[in-house]
This record gives C-alpha cells, sequence and structure tokens, in this order.
C-alpha cells in the first residue's frame, strides 16, 4: 500500500466508495519543472493534504508542520508571538517559502529574512510540500535549506459555499467564509477569514485577517491561465525576543506589530506543441509593518536594547520564463530565466537617550537591487527503475559576484517495495537588507551566505504488515554565516560580519501505518547534530531529538477521531535577564474530533495541550496551557 493510499485514506466521509478516493496520486510540482508523482520523485519531499489538515482541526500553519521529520517549529510563547521554522538544523531565514510559488521571505526584517509563520492560516490550504535540501538550483537566493510551498485551493465546475465558526478558551474566535464555482469560462475560490487570540500567555494578543482569491481558466485552448492570492493584516503583541518573557522580563512593557502583507502571482502555461511546453509567471509580494519595540532591560535600571520604532516596506516583483521540451518519453530539458526586483525600505528611530545619549538614532535605510537568472534542468529515465534530476542555475545579483548553484537528485526502485533516493545540493542567500544597511549594525560589505548539503535514505513497504518505513541521513554546511563581530563587540562596537561555518547532520525516520481501512497511524523521529566551527558553543532553539505519533480513527464515515502526541527534547536559548542557557525537554498532547452528522453540517472540537504540560519553548515564554474550541460548520 503505497503513502498516496495511506493519506487518501482520511478522505473517506459520508459513504465515498474506497476506489473513488485511492485512485488519486500525490503529485510534487515544486521540487523539479515537471510534475512528479511523490512516489517517483528523486527529491527528499514531504506532502501534507487537505483531508489531514482537515483532520488534525489546525488553525495555526505551524501545527500543520509539527509532523515533519526534520522539521522543528517553535513559537514565542503565545499566538502574539513570532513563530520560526528550522529545517535540519538551519537559520529559519534559510527556508525559501512560498504561497502558490511566490516567495513571502522579506529581506528587510531583523530576522534576515526568515518567515514569521503566525501570519499564515490553514483554512485554504490544499497542499503543502516541503522539498529538504538545497534548492538555489532551482529558486535561488533564500533556498538554502529547503523550500515549502503552499499551495492553496482552486476553483470547482459546481458552485459551494461555506461558512464555519468557532470559539474556544483565551478569547479564541475563528469565521470563515468560503465561496467557489464556475464564473463564464474560468472557476474561482474565495476565503475570508478572521482569527482572534486575547492573553494566552501574559500581555498577549493577536489578531488576523485574510482574504483568499484563486481564478482559473478553463477554455479548451492550448493556453492556461491562473490568478492566485491573498492579502492578509496582522496585530499582535508580545514580550519582545530576547527580553526573558513573562517571566524573566524586567520590563513589562509589549512590543506590538502591525502587519499587511499582499502575495499575488499569475501563472500561465502554454502547450506550444506535444513535446514543448511553455510557462511564463509573474510575482508580487509586498509587506509593510510597524513595530514599537519597548525595549529589553539587562538589570532593572539598565537597557541592553534601547526601546525602538520602524515602519518597513518589502517588494518584490519576480517574472520568471520556463520551457520544457520533452525529448523523449525518457529525457526531457528544461531551460529559464528569472529576473528579481527588490525594494526594501525603513523609517525608524532607536532611542538611545534611555542609555543616557545625546539625542536618538535614525535607523532608516533604502535599498533596491535586482538579480537576473538562468537556469537548467534535465531530467531522465533509466532502465524504467531509475529516475535522475540534475540542474544548475547561475545568478547574477546586483553589488555581488555571479552565484553558480548545481543540484543532482536520483531514486533507484530496487524492488516493488524499496527504494533508494540520495541528492547533492548548493545554497546562497543574499545578505538581507538590514543587515547591508541598518545604521546601528549593518556592514555594505557583507557576502553571501552558502551552504552544500547531501542525503541518501530508503522507503522500505511492508504490504502485509501495511506498514511504510523510510529513513534519511542528511549533512549540510553552511559557510560565511553572518554574526556580530565578538572582537569588536567586546569594545562595545557591533557590527555584522561574515563569521561562522556551521555542520549539521542527522537522521530522519518516518513510519506510516494502516492495519485497518479506518486506522492510520503516522510516527517521525528526528536525531540533529550540530558544530560550530572554532566553537564550543551549541546552536539556539535546535534539540537533538524531536519526534511525535499520530493517529487517525475513523470509526464510521461520520467520525474522524485525531490525536497527535509531541515530544522535544533539550535545547539551548539566549535571554538578555538571565544566564541560564538551557531549556528542558517535554511532551505535548492534542486531539481533535470531527462529526459531520449530513454532507452538508460539521461540528468539530479540539483539544491543545491536553495534558496540560507546563513547558518553554523560550526561556521566559511560558507556553500556552490547555487550551479548547469547538466550531460549527456548513456547506452548501
Amino acid at each position: 500500500m503505497t503513502i498516496g493510499i495511506f493519506r487518501s485514506l482520511l478522505g473517506i466521509a459520508n459513504g465515498a466508495e474506497q476506489n473513488s478516493v485511492t485512485q488519486l496520486a500525490p503529485i510534487v510540482v515544486s521540487a523539479s519543472a515537471l510534475e512528479t508523482p511523490v512516489s517517483q520523485s528523486p527529491a527528499n519531499v514531504t506532502l501534507i493534504t487537505r483531508k489531514e489538515i482537515e483532520a488534525q482541526q489546525a488553525h495555526r500553519f505551524s501545527e500543520v508542520l509539527q509532523q515533519v521529520a526534520g522539521l522543528y517549529v517553535d513559537e514565542l510563547g503565545g499566538r502574539g508571538g513570532v513563530t520560526s521554522l528550522y529545517l535540519r538544523g538551519s537559520d529559519p531565514n534559510f527556508t525559501l517559502v512560498m504561497i502558490d510559488g511566490v516567495p513571502i521571505n522579506d529581506p528587510t526584517n531583523s530576522r534576515g529574512g526568515s518567515v514569521d509563520l503566525s501570519t499564515l492560516t490553514p483554512e485554504r490550504i490544499e497542499q503543502v510540500e516541503i522539498i529538504r535540501g538545497p534548492l538555489s538550483a532551482r529558486y535561488g537566493s533564500e533556498a538554502v535549506s529547503g523550500v515549502i510551498n503552499i499551495i492553496t485551493q482552486s476553483g470547482e465546475q459546481e458552485s459551494h459555499h461555506s461558512l464555519q465558526l468557532s470559539g474556544g478558551r483565551f478569547g479564541y474566535t475563528r469565521e470563515i467564509l468560503q465561496v467557489n464555482g464556475p464564473i463564464g469560462p474560468a472557476s474561482y475560490a474565495l476565503s475570508f477569514s478572521h482569527t482572534r487570540n486575547d492573553e494566552q500567555v501574559k500581555n498577549d494578543r493577536f489578531a488576523l485577517e485574510t482574504v483568499g482569491w484563486h481564478l482559473k481558466w478553463h477554455d479548451n485552448t492550448p493556453v492556461k491561465l491562473r490568478l492566485t492570492g491573498q492579502f492578509t493584516h496582522t496585530a499582535s503583541r508580545a514580550f519582545p525576543e530576547g527580553s526573558g518573557g513573562p517571566r524573566l522580563a524586567f520590563l513589562r512593557d509589549t512590543e506590538k506589530r502591525n502587519t499587511y502583507e499582499l502575495v499575488t502571482g499569475l501563472h500561465i502555461d502554454q502547450t506550444l506543441t506535444d513535446d514543448w511546453q511553455h510557462q511564463f509567471s509573474l510575482h508580487l509580494f509586498r509587506r509593510t509593518q510597524h513595530s514599537n519595540n519597548p525595549g529589553v532591560l539587562s538589570t532593572p535600571t539598565m537597557f541592553q536594547i534601547p526601546p525602538n520604532n520602524s515602519d518597513t516596506t518589502y517588494t518584490r516583483i519576480q517574472p520568471r520564463w520556463e520551457h520544457t521540451m520533452t525529448l523523449s518519453p525518457e529525457w526531457s530539458l528544461t531551460g529559464g530565466m528569472q529576473v528579481t526586483s527588490e525594494i526594501g525600505k525603513r523609517n525608524g528611530t532607536l532611542k538611545l537617550t534611555t542609555l543616557g545619549a545625546p539625542t536618538d538614532l535614525e535607523t532608516d535605510f533604502h535599498n533596491t537591487r535586482s538579480t537576473s537568472a538562468l537556469f537548467t534542468e534535465v531530467s531522465a529515465s533509466i532502465l524504467s527503475n531509475i529516475h535522475i534530476i540534475g540542474g544548475v542555475r547561475v545568478d547574477i545579483p546586483e553589488s555581488f559576484g555571479a552565484e553558480v548553484s548545481p543540484r543532482i537528485a536520483l531514486r533507484y526502485q530496487a524492488t516493488d517495495s524499496t527504494q533508494f533516493r540520495g541528492g547533492y545540493g548548493e545554497g546562497f542567500k543574499l545578505p538581507g537588507m538590514a543587515s547591508l544597511s541598518d545604521p546601528t549594525i549593518g556592514n555594505s560589505q557583507l557576502k553571501p551566505e552558502t551552504s552544500k548539503g547531501w542525503d541518501m535514505g530508503i522507503k522500505q513497504q511492508i504490504s502485509k504488515a501495511s506498514l511504510e518505513l523510510e529513513l534519511t541521513y542528511f549533512r549540510n554546511r553552511f559557510s560565511e554565516l553572518i554574526d556580530l563581530d565578538p572582537t569588536l563587540a567586546q569594545q562595545n562596537i557591533f557590527r555584522l560580519v561574515n563569521l561562522q561555518t556551521v555542520t549539521t547532520q542527522g537522521l530522519e525516520l518516518s513510519t506510516l501505518y494502516s492495519p485497518k481501512i479506518w486506522i492510520f497511524a503516522k510516527g517521525v523521529l528526528t536525531y540533529l547534530d550540530t558544530k560550530i566551527q572554532g566553537s564550543s558553543e551549541a546552536l539556539r532553539n535546535r534539540p537533538q531529538w524531536s519526534g511525535g505519533i499520530i493517529l487517525t480513527v475513523q470509526p464510521s464515515p461520520s467520525w474522524t477521531i485525531r490525536t497527535q502526541v509531541r515530544a522535544v527534547g533539550s535545547r539551548v536559548d539566549l535571554q538578555i535577564p538571565t544566564q541560564d542557557d538551557e531549556i528542558a525537554g517535554y511532551i505535548k498532547a492534542d486531539l481533535a474530533i470531527t462529526y459531520r452528522p449530513t454532507s452538508k453540517w460539521t461540528l468539530f472540537g479540539r483539544i491543545e495541550n491536553l495534558s496540560n504540560a507546563h513547558y518553554e519553548e523560550f526561556q521566559g515564554f511560558p507556553a500556552p496551557q490547555l487550551s479548547f474550541n469547538i466550531g460549527i460548520g456548513y456547506t452548501s
């Protein structure tokens, strides 16, 4: 039984026949130029389907990612804190995150371009693709350790409308309205949602509104057209990063952030001949944020980080052309080009008068840069059981030297039930605009950060036991990492430099087990070893061991019961008010129940932190205690 069938089992509802579900094979679209069934892809890919998200009753995108081996997600206290991801031990800004192929990393933020996952919600998601390993050969900068592509729901040929209302502890409310259907020669999917959380932990608040769209033209012509996108507004407040949170912070004021994001893409697929396809896409991402940070005290009377406020705007426009030629049933060749234009600016003030300085410091900057790229990819099937993808990309970023990024991946189907995979890639990341231009710590001479990574693994299916096992070993080397110069810091001069080299290696284990058609179990385990060259210090927020078990039971078409247990080992964190740098591990359990009394009505409930475990993901930032929500949904 394949992984596609395992996951499709979750979709059985309202008496649907098994064969109507299992005939759909999961497709991965982001790992290479050609759409490929996940079971045949040479890349190291994990897919999360809509059915899995619905069974989980997830209301945060970060929850969806917690079931993936090799991927660790943490949240700064409650819902108002920043949520970050670490793929195979890399920094959060080394993973490229996309929505329908449109990148949403913002290099003007203080985190070097990482995506705050708290601004993303799962109600529009059709599929999430997690591709591990450097992918700059296909996507350029930011894809240093991997790519996460969020694919949204498209419209259908029949009209559907749905409304969902839910509420729960800590002032949680969520309202979702979705409509989709045909409109002339096209189909559309529109989504409106609002989420609010009051104080989960002390002085924590969160509110998020999202409007999403997906239009697709269905004319019987060689040209296929799609317009996708979403607009979000997030208002949040929480204790600042590094402050020590509600438990340790000397200053009790919170950081307030107000964020607007626009993500949209125009995608045109054209079939020129039976063997020649042309693709053009135009991506736009614009993000504005107002931040008011109260600063961080190192003692009850001394600021380590002065109060500051800023208004930041980032815009990226990215046209991309791709041509794919099928040379034979076994060989295909893809070539293309991409131009990325970026504009980043910030108006801000660092209140140095709190440190005794005579005046405050303006932290304004305005940056523009353009990057042109050429890329090619070859896909080949050899002897019917070997599939190889190889590619190379040349990026020519403005004010930097050319970057060449190769990649190769191989899948060997040894038997019907045994598969081997392996791959190697190189990646790079341009310095963030704040790192280059910040008046206090910026350095215009910074070089791009780079990576080299490889992995190898085996996937084994044991049909008689309805069991699938996948084990992968990986190793990455990250060079020219940007950090504060420690020598200058001893002189109270703070300046970013290319300083560190870091290696990460480990094992990823995934298991799928379905002894009955109505029982589905999944287990993930990650072992991670990280080293900073020339240092005995450990990297922050990287647990050596993490994993979990998910059990989904569907005793009848009307009922779905899902429980998840997540275990995270001890890890290192640094907060300014304390010298204690180790955080204890924890075990957390969640439970979700869905009941469909009719084809139109759905009742659901979820308990998070079922055992009311007391733990912290950051020193001094208690995680929310037991919470629950219940809701009702109607679809016509």
